[in-house]
């Protein structure tokens, strides 16, 4: 059986956020991911682990009403396991009061079909 593709994944992940499945994105990422977003707000994070995931995107299910994967531009690595996609983050928050847009990159390897590695670089939000 073949393994889902880089693009493939992402695609699951972004659909997953959007249903607001905080589990269903969390089980895309490997028991001992790393994710590393060296522009956090708060300054750089590094979150091992899947349970670190969900404990992420938990807390975003706790503040965020929606939040969509927009304009996605995938392109492959220069192996089968690498894939960096280029999109814009969309939420809403506070019943839909506040709306606001983050540019992404994540440079994202993925193996038998969950991402292993993710480097996140999300930018300022913007109104």
């Amino acid at each position: 059986m073949t393994s889902p593709s880089p693009a493939a994944v992402f695609d699951a992940l972004a659909r997953s956020l959007a249903a607001r499945d905080w589990d269903a994105a969390a089980e895309l990422y490997a028991p001992n991911v790393v994710v590393i977003n060296r522009f956090d707000p708060d300054g750089p994070t590094t979150k091992t682990g899947r349970d670190a995931v969900r404990e992420f995107f938990s807390g975003l299910g706790g503040r965020l009403d929606s939040l969509t994967i927009q304009r996605p531009d995938l392109t492959p690595g220069a192996d089968e396991e690498t894939l960096t996609a280029e999109f814009t983050l969309a939420a809403s928050a506070a019943g839909g009061t506040v709306r606001f847009t983050l540019p992404a990159v994540f440079v994202m390897r993925v193996r038998d079909g969950q991402i292993i590695e993710s480097h996140d670089y999300i930018g300022p939000r913007q109104a």
